[in-house]
């Protein structure tokens, strides 16, 4: 098989191209996680996190429930530690943070860190509950920006590093058997991303700096209307900016899902891949069926527990995991109405 044979088996590139108009009586939680290195791969890694709730009334105005900034500084290089991390005059101390890892642990600690009213599904939360994924994606700047670092030859063991540790690593698939064949880890480049952050609704999601050259960004949506059932349309986008300004979408998921608004009871979920990089990837969707008689709250531990191997998509779990916010959108979806 050829050197870019595998490469060439990509996944599926349908980036989404706008952002669904607000609804009447409807709310829609937006947030950006900026993901940059300023000083280049030795230096740190800085996450510049944003986050605003709006309600729309049912005469299209809107209502601001609350927005938030946060700022983490990684030691990417000497352990991938937090080095400081803040959320504006407004917002709760975070130096319990420092020290952390920006990996395994680290939703504890900032379960831990975080006063009462800002945990579990508040919207400062969601925006630090994205820092050991955004620690992770990181390192596909890194490819795309030295080469040299994806064609650093991967040790031939009995044991491919991660091999069937979720769909797109599966046994036999393109990216463990890239490395088989190459004896390097294959990359792929994503589609051209669609603005539809900037469309004809200048509210349509919350004021957030350009993305700069080499730096990375994950960006979330998540709307909540309806009365007797919950209407549940959530997405998220993580992109890359390269050295000439050109962004391509990194992944990209779509989650429709119904949910009774007495009890958060989940009666409908469908998870559509949008952007993903290997063409095993989507073979994860299937999980999501799962999710079906479970409560939103309940929907986390589930993933976290269970929801691994080969039929686990890591960035899908992020994804399915943020469904615990619905619990306190539609609390802001009844003061609405």
């Amino acid at each position: 098989m050829g050197e870019n044979s595998w490469v060439l088996r990509r996944g599926v590139h349908n980036p989404t191209d706008s952002t669904p108009a607000r609804l009447p009586y409807s709310v829609r939680r937006t947030t950006a996680v900026g993901i940059l290195r300023p000083d280049g791969h030795e230096g740190p890694l800085l996450l510049h996190g944003s986050g605003r709730d709006l309600g729309t009334h049912g005469d299209g105005s809107p209502v601001q429930f609350g927005n938030v900034h946060s700022a983490v500084e990684i030691d990417f290089v000497g352990g991938r530690t937090v080095v400081s991390a803040d959320a504006g005059q407004a917002g709760p101390d975070l130096t319990a943070l420092v020290g952390a890892r920006a990996g395994s642990g680290f939703r504890s600690a900032l379960a831990a860190a975080l006063p009462d009213g800002a945990r579990e599904h508040s919207l400062l939360h969601r925006v630090l509950d994205d820092v050991p994924v955004a620690t992770v994606i990181s390192g596909y700047a890194l490819t795309r920006e030295d080469p040299a670092v994806a064609a650093v030859p991967v040790p031939r063991t009995s044991a491919l590093p991660r091999a069937d540790y979720c769909a797109g690593f599966a046994t036999g698939g393109v990216f463990i058997g890239g490395i088989e064949s190459n004896g390097t880890a294959p990359v792929v480049i994503g589609p051209s991303a669609p603005d539809f952050v900037h469309g004809p609704d200048p509210l349509a999601w919350h004021h957030m700096d350009a993305l700069p050259a080499k730096g990375m960004r994950r960006l979330r949506r998540i709307d909540v209307r309806g009365e007797g059932d919950l209407v549940v349309d959530a997405m998220f986008r993580d992109s890359y900016v390269d050295e000439h300004c050109i962004e391509t979408v990194v992944h990209e998921y779509h989650l429709d899902l119904t949910a009774r608004a007495d009890t958060l009871e989940i009666i409908r979920a469908v998870a559509t891949p949008r952007v993903l990089p290997w063409p095993e990837c989507s073979g994860a969707v299937a999980a999501v069926d799962r999710l079906i008689g479970k409560t939103v709250l309940n929907v986390a531990p589930l993933v976290g527990a269970e929801f691994r191997g080969v039929g686990s998509c890591t960035h899908l779990n992020d994804l399915l995991r943020s469904v615990v916010d619905v619990a306190e959108l539609s609390t802001k979806l009844a003061a609405l109405h």
